[in-house]
């Protein structure tokens, strides 16, 4: 472990939450990876149950402006073709086990395990 990092994320009654994300480096590759845990969607503020209804359309209950719930989905939209193709994958290259119809949480969790993950990262760096 090389340390944790300080994050909030914003539980479906509105509250934030600060959570510790462990830092590993794996020995063979190099590379830092976090620890997340099931509640967190990378690079989002809201939980994961919070994604999911406003993914589903249920958002009676969600606790989040309209201009965020319109970001949700739309960035679920722009995703959904790259989730369904790693969903295919994993199922093509390892058998893997996963539903007919995954919920987000399920999807975002395959794709990061399986180091599939697209990020903005390089977008960033220079030169």
């Amino acid at each position: 472990m090389i340390g944790t990092r300080r994050r909030k994320v914003i539980e479906s009654d509105g509250t934030a939450r600060a959570l510790m994300i462990r830092r590993l480096r794996c020995r063979k590759c190099r590379k830092i990876h976090h620890e997340l845990p099931d509640i967190v969607i990378p690079y989002k503020r809201h939980c994961a149950k919070t994604v999911e209804k406003v993914v589903s359309e249920d958002t009676a209950d969600v606790c989040c402006e309209e201009s965020t719930i319109r970001r949700i989905r739309c960035w679920w939209a722009a995703m959904l073709v790259y989730f369904e193709g790693v969903v295919a994958s994993l199922r093509a290259k390892h058998g893997a086990a996963v539903l007919s119809s995954p919920t987000p949480r399920e999807v975002v969790r395959a794709a990061a395990n399986a180091n599939l993950w697209a990020h903005t990262r390089s977008a960033f760096l220079s030169g």
